[in-house]
């Protein structure tokens, strides 16, 4: 039996490798198609139009190559072993235990897409602009500092900007496990909602630009996400046993 277990783990392992392997090949291939999506997030224009940034080593871009290829690869091959990992425990789970988990990462899944598209659509773009807002501080003071942008500082601006918001996004899934299993007593959201709503706002003052707007909106934003769970958990629980 447990001879069994070792050859579907070494078998799902296998598919994890052939996937990441294949993956990091279709990456490398569409390398300048991927690369131009990023620099697209917030292009440096010149009068022509054009994206430019600067690189002041020869390796610089096929360094930046490489690491755009492992960071697109290894995202999606983390999802990929995940689901590996659930499908190999689900079959000794109970029903209810099988659709809690089920549940829960098809909710980290979604809060993940919709993570990354408002980091693409609005974070990223307002931490850039945020911090360029200082070039022009700097032009109003009649001063000969001018901002150009290196190649792999964006991208790891990019990447320390990225990580930050994953971590807040974690507080997504933080939210559905804590809120699925504290529904049976409510006395305990009562009591915590108010320290909640502190570290909210703690956590928007980290993930955010410093100024006032980004971190109201943003910590409204996480309030509000919070309350829907709350709200959709208790829905769910009330319809459970009006049945």
């Amino acid at each position: 039996m447990i001879y069994k277990y070792l050859l579907e783990i070494r078998h799902r392992a296998f598919f994890c490798f052939i996937a990441w392997s294949f993956l990091m090949l279709n990456c490398y291939f569409f390398k300048e198609t991927l690369l131009y999506t990023f620099l697209k997030l917030n292009p440096i224009h010149t009068d022509e139009g054009t994206v430019y940034f600067l690189i002041t080593n020869i390796t610089e871009v096929f360094i930046t190559y490489l690491q755009l290829t492992c960071f697109i690869t290894n995202q999606i091959t983390f999802m990929f072993i995940c689901y590996q990992f659930f499908a190999f425990i689900s079959t000794g789970l109970f029903t209810f235990e099988y659709v809690y988990f089920k549940n829960t990462c098809l909710t980290v899944a979604v809060c993940w897409v919709l993570c990354i598209l408002l980091l693409n659509g609005t974070v990223f773009p307002s931490c850039w602009n945020y911090f360029l807002q200082f070039q022009n501080f700097i032009l109003a003071q009649n001063l000969t500092f001018y901002f150009e942008a290196k190649l792999s500082e964006y991208w790891a601006f990019y990447l320390t900007i990225y990580y930050v918001w994953c971590f807040a996004y974690q507080f997504i899934v933080f939210f559905w496990i804590f809120l699925s299993l504290s529904t049976t007593n409510l006395s305990i959201i009562k009591r915590l909602r108010k320290v909640l709503y502190f570290v909210f706002f703690i956590v928007a003052t980290l993930i955010t630009p410093p100024n006032v707007e980004h971190q109201l909106f943003t910590s409204i934003c996480i309030i509000m996400i919070y309350e829907l769970i709350l709200i959709h958990l208790l829905f769910k629980i009330e319809l459970l046993y009006s049945k």
